[in-house]
């Protein structure tokens, strides 16, 4: 995981945490690490939905035509 690089940034993660350890009742220390998994949970999802998408879409059409009719043997058995 990429560090803040400002110090706002790094003011803004530990309000984010310390607010979030006062919902769930633990310590900053915990709600970080749980910061750190809904992160990687939203990411993970989002990784998911992208492979999807990707696989739903139709395959690319090739470039040309193999021209079968003109010799049936496979490329190895042909003079």
């Amino acid at each position: 995981m990429a560090r803040p690089l400002t110090q706002a940034e790094i003011w803004r993660a530990h309000r984010e945490a310390f607010t979030l350890a006062l919902e769930l009742g633990c310590t900053p220390k915990e709600a970080t690490r749980e910061i750190a998994r809904i992160k990687a949970r939203e990411a993970h999802r989002a990784a998911s939905d992208r492979l999807a998408a990707k696989m739903a879409a139709p395959l690319p059409q090739p470039a040309f035509e193999a021209d079968e009719s003109r010799d049936p043997q496979p490329w190895m058995m042909r003079d």
